[in-house]
């Protein structure tokens, strides 16, 4: 039984920063995207400071959703999932 434990539990970390991987891939690609707008030429201030700011944002919830991962790789280490499935 405990091998089939570690076996879970390595899967459920894979699958965590697996998931916060896509994520950060995704967010990526719209920081890329709003960059490229904000070098449009001629694009007026107040656009360019509004893509500026979404492209910050987007960079910004990495945070967040690394914490969040740190917190799940916990649960997993900790066994909360383990003992739940026993119910």
């Amino acid at each position: 039984m405990p091998a089939n434990t570690d076996h879970r539990r390595r899967k459920y970390r894979r699958q965590a920063v697996l998931g916060v991987a896509m994520f950060g891939l995704l967010q990526l690609a719209c920081v890329i995207a709003f960059g490229a707008v904000c070098l449009i030429p001629g694009l007026p201030r107040w656009l360019f400071w509004l893509f500026a700011a979404m492209a910050a944002l987007c960079v910004g919830l990495m945070l967040p959703a690394l914490a969040v991962l740190r917190q799940r790789l916990k649960e997993i280490e900790g066994g909360e999932f383990d003992e739940a499935l026993k119910y």
